[in-house]
């Protein structure tokens, strides 16, 4: 869990990072959209591991959850147009956008977000190997 908190603290520091670099470079640009695009990516995947470890009691695992947190990620970058979006600033485009698949805007990343997370996340079953150890108040013999 300390490396988990580690990597996190190393990806926030990049997206400042980044996020500064542009303001600098483009003073044009405000970080209230860069950070809710953010958001929109990463919203989605939290609060649907959420539901599902709420609002179930036999589904999701750690496994899963990561399965579920990548595959959310993916659909909402999909449906963003991420993809090309970074492909743009390289100067170049890696697909055609589907005419059926329209691009989102971002108040409904983390609703398609949560739902593809959460549907994946009840896809797996919690295995219930550890068993709490029994509470010194309550296991107090007389």
């Amino acid at each position: 869990m300390r490396w988990a908190t580690v990597w996190f603290s190393v990806l926030m520091i990049i997206v400042a990072s980044t996020t500064s670099y542009l303001v600098i470079v483009h003073p044009n640009v405000r970080i209230i959209p860069i950070v809710i695009g953010i958001f929109g990516y990463t919203y989605g995947s939290l609060l649907g591991v959420f539901f599902a470890g709420m609002l179930t009691r036999t589904r999701g695992n750690d496994r899963g959850n990561i399965i579920a947190m990548i595959v959310g990620f993916m659909v909402v970058a999909i449906l963003s147009g991420l993809p090309n979006g970074i492909a743009s600033i390289l100067g170049t485009k890696l697909y055609t956008q589907p005419s059926w698949l329209p691009v989102m805007e971002f108040p409904w990343w983390i609703c398609f977000g949560t739902i593809v997370t959460f549907s994946v996340a009840i896809l797996f079953r919690t295995t219930h190997d550890r068993q709490p150890p029994p509470s010194s108040a309550l296991s107090v013999e007389r």
